[in-house]
This record gives structure tokens, C-alpha cells and sequence, in this order.
């Protein structure tokens, strides 16, 4: 399982990766209200977001 906490990913072209079961806490995606990383397609599915939810 993928642990990216902490890491700043702002920028990051995640398109198509999978990230099934990844543990993205406190990791940053955005700024304010706008998501700054690439995900088209990318499989989330059991994925621990930065807000700590599990993305279904």
C-alpha cells in the first residue's frame, strides 16, 4: 500500500495510477478549494484521503 502522507503532491500528473488502499493523510493535493493534481482515471477505491475519509 502506497504512503504518501505529509508529501506535497501539488503538481503531480496522477492520471491512470492506481492508488487502491493508499494512505494520502496530511498529504497536500490543493490549495484552498482547488484540487492541483492530475487524476483522470486514477482508482482511489479503499484510498485514505488528506481529510482522513475512505474514498468508496
Amino acid at each position: 500500500m502506497p504512503i504518501c502522507r505529509r508529501r506535497t503532491l501539488i503538481g503531480a500528473d496522477l492520471s491512470g495510477s492506481d492508488l487502491r488502499g493508499a494512505d494520502l493523510r496530511g498529504a497536500k493535493v490543493g490549495s484552498k478549494n482547488r484540487l492541483m493534481v492530475k487524476l483522470t482515471g486514477t482508482n482511489l477505491a479503499r484510498a485514505i484521503m488528506p481529510d482522513g475519509t475512505i474514498h468508496n
